[in-house]
């Protein structure tokens, strides 16, 4: 994309974006040099840290470390049946006082991927089930 805004509404992709963030220029939450930011930015959302999304699949409130050692609030989608196979990464952007999840697949654009992956995670509380995260609550 030519241009350095990355305004929602120039996208071609922006049906895939909340409604909310169309034409507008998102910021992520993140690459915080202390993940002490990034715990602040989760308990103002008031989602339950871990939620039962049926079928052996959960959503939890986690952390993401980037290979550059800076931190991410996050929501991870997480198959509890695969043990801790994670499905989905979805970054929060802030508006006023509302939230708003974007994709990790809608990123590329708004984040730099060479400076985040691979990232390691921790969920804000421990899954059971979740073989991935060997040494919680440290980072895996």
């Amino acid at each position: 994309m030519a241009n350095s805004n990355n305004r929602l509404d120039e996208r071609k992709d922006k049906n895939d974006f909340p409604k909310d963030l169309i034409g507008k220029s998102p910021n992520i939450k993140g690459n915080y040099k202390k993940q002490g930011w990034a715990i602040k930015i989760l308990e103002k959302i008031e989602n339950p840290d871990i939620e039962d999304e049926g079928e052996g699949v959960i959503t939890a409130k986690a952390i993401l470390l980037s290979n550059e050692e800076t931190y991410y609030p996050a929501f991870l989608t997480i198959s509890v049946k695969e043990e801790g196979k994670i499905m989905g990464v979805y970054f929060i952007t802030e508006d006023s006082d509302s939230f708003s999840l974007i994709p990790f697949e809608l990123t590329e654009e708004l984040l730099d991927h060479s400076k985040l992956l691979p990232f390691q995670y921790r969920t804000i509380e421990k899954v059971k089930g979740d073989h991935q995260q060997k040494n919680w609550p440290d980072y895996s």
